[in-house]
């Protein structure tokens, strides 16, 4: 076997995880992201009340998911919240996959909508807004850690950079008035859930680097997973920009 034939060896976490950030791909996505339509919406005031109510309604069932598929990757089987008063996990899982996710519950108020009414609407959901969880719950059954620390640091501050453009979008009072949506400035309690992933996670780098250290896996063990992740981020926003 040729030198250019044998597989490459592991690199460190924290190589993997700089190399990711570098790659095109990431680089792309997060142009994507950062004008999308959505946000540009919001920033703008022009972000329908449908178009809120299908933020709510794909996350609830996102915030389900991504619990028990945390929960999974974490060493937890077997945990298939209901409700998101119960998908809180067991320790240890890092606290951005482990939040209080009732929070969610407030920002859905907010727009008219229960969990009783959230949990009926499964079939307002799309295809393309839920290929984001599918996705992690695959890394979960397939107990693909290295994989899933990987994407968290390549899509977490990704998604975060979102959620603080839209938190302080719907939030912004250009008076003392409420603001456009409805809002009380920034930290009214129904924007508690995108202020909390908004916040910058200190620790993230080294908990990922960790872990893909720990499983000692090769850089082309995991590129695809997370490039297929980002990707999967875009579409997420796609469908609650697009819904009717």
């Amino acid at each position: 076997m040729s030198a250019e034939d044998q597989p490459s060896q592991p690199q460190s976490g924290r190589v993997i995880i700089e190399r990711l950030k570098a790659e095109p791909f990431n680089q792309t996505t997060e142009e994507r992201l950062y004008s999308h339509p959505y946000l540009r919406a919001a920033e703008e005031g022009t972000l329908t009340r449908n178009q809120r109510q299908a933020f709510a309604i794909e996350q609830y069932f996102i915030q389900l998911s991504d619990a028990a598929s945390f929960a999974s990757l974490a060493g937890h089987s077997g945990f298939l919240p209901t409700s998101l008063t119960d998908a809180t996990t067991p320790e240890p899982v890092h606290k951005h996959t482990n939040t209080d996710r009732t929070i969610l519950l407030k920002y859905a108020k907010g727009v008219d909508l229960t969990e009783e009414t959230l949990r009926s609407s499964f079939h307002k959901t799309t295809a393309i807004g839920q290929a984001y969880p599918s996705y992690w719950a695959r890394l979960a059954l397939s107990q693909n850690r290295a994989a899933g620390a990987a994407a968290c640091a390549v899509n977490f501050p990704a998604w975060g950079e979102m959620c603080r453009r839209l938190w302080k979008a719907l939030g912004d009072t250009d008076t003392d008035s409420n603001s456009t949506f409805g809002y009380d400035g920034t930290d009214d309690e129904g924007l508690a859930f995108v202020k909390f992933f908004a916040t910058p996670i200190d620790t993230l780098e080294e908990m990922a680097a960790s872990v893909i250290d720990e499983e000692g896996v090769a850089y082309e063990d995991i590129v695809d997973h997370v490039r297929l992740l980002q990707e999967y981020e875009v579409l997420f926003w796609d469908a609650i920009f697009n819904v009717e």
